[in-house]
């Protein structure tokens, strides 16, 4: 069992910072017995409140996510068989294929026979009579899908990005060319080392964070950053594709065709996504848990501006410290490197 979580390239993941957060935690000496993941993501709070001990609720509004946080966080001892991760990979002929992938992305994401396969792994996922074993599936074909994108994203067209034989100053070319089905069977080996029981009742919701009706000693708040400048891509357009993925039934009834990247609409939501309402949607969520510690993370140019996050922190009665960490950037653009992770303990008065 490995006690950190593997590389997810999703964006905002707190892996690389998450040690430096626990450490605040310590430092602070809170006493708490459970967590309340709110926005839980890739699940890295999750995981590492697990591997403290700590009774540990997983939330996110994402299926896709739900599902991650389903293997990791609330799985205990289910593992993926070399049998399993077999028939995963293989066609079978009791099995009558959809081809919603393939039939619908032809030159967007991935190529024609990686779309195929796409088709086929998530059909014989949902074969899989184990939710844990699914879920478990569900993450690696994710990851594979997340790899072999530029940009680890689905919010553009660009498919020619991988495909045009010109040198790169970006992207790992080695990556987005492997093999999808031997890069699949990698990561179902890999999440198998993730899998252990803290002996606690831990679990995955998947509601929205205002519609959240879990509670904890200790909620962990670490919502959408939406740019001060610049435009604001969603969580949901950069992974509606793997949401589709978590909705393989349902999904192209959802496709919105007037987009050129066939954005998939199920489960969209403007919740703490836009920047005419996210301020009072942290004002809501600071409101709903007022009695409970909780740890807010930030960036220091973000919507809205510290200063303003710290009202409302004031407003609610919350005593509250700021942690800044320095040189903590994100590789796609330079100016990135003036952001600073801030990590906010609040507590009641």
């Amino acid at each position: 069992m490995k006690k950190v979580l593997p590389v997810t390239r999703y964006y905002g993941s707190k892996r690389k910072i998450i040690n430096n957060i626990w450490e605040i935690i310590q430092n602070e000496q809170l006493e708490f017995d459970s967590v309340l993941d709110l926005f839980g993501g890739t699940g890295t709070f999750s995981y590492k409140a697990k591997l403290e001990g700590k009774q540990v609720i997983y939330n996110d509004i994402f299926k896709f996510n739900s599902l991650i946080g389903k293997a990791l966080i609330q799985n205990n001892t289910t593992k993926l068989t070399k049998k399993d991760i077999e028939f995963l990979t293989t066609k079978h002929d009791h099995i009558k294929y959809n081809y919603y992938v393939k039939d619908n992305y032809e030159n967007i994401y991935f190529l024609d026979y990686e779309n195929e396969l796409i088709d086929i792994i998530v059909q014989n996922i949902l074969q899989l009579k184990s939710p844990y074993k699914q879920a478990m599936a569900y993450y690696a074909l994710f990851q594979t899908t997340l790899i072999k994108r530029p940009f680890n994203s689905f919010h553009r067209k660009n498919l020619s990005l991988r495909t045009r034989d010109v040198k790169r100053s970006f992207g790992n070319k080695v990556s987005w060319e492997k093999d999808l089905v031997g890069t699949f069977q990698k990561f179902c080996y890999d999440i198998n080392q993730y899998v252990f029981s803290n002996f606690k009742k831990n679990k995955s919701k998947n509601t929205s964070a205002l519609s959240c009706k879990e509670t904890a000693d200790l909620v962990y708040i670490d919502p959408p950053y939406i740019a001060e400048k610049g435009s604001h891509v969603n969580y949901h357009s950069r992974y509606h594709f793997l949401e589709a993925l978590a909705n393989y039934n349902d999904f192209i009834h959802y496709i919105n065709y007037e987009k050129t990247n066939k954005e998939v609409m199920i489960n969209k939501s403007d919740e703490f996504e836009t920047k005419q309402f996210i301020i009072n949607d942290i004002k809501k969520i600071i409101e709903k848990y007022h009695d409970k510690i909780i740890i807010f993370s930030y960036r220091n140019k973000g919507i809205p501006s510290p200063d303003e996050l710290k009202e409302i922190f004031r407003m609610y009665n919350k005593e509250f410290k700021e942690y800044i960490l320095y040189n903590h950037y994100y590789a796609l653009n330079k100016s990135n490197k003036e952001l600073h992770e801030l990590v906010y303990i609040l507590r009641s008065s």
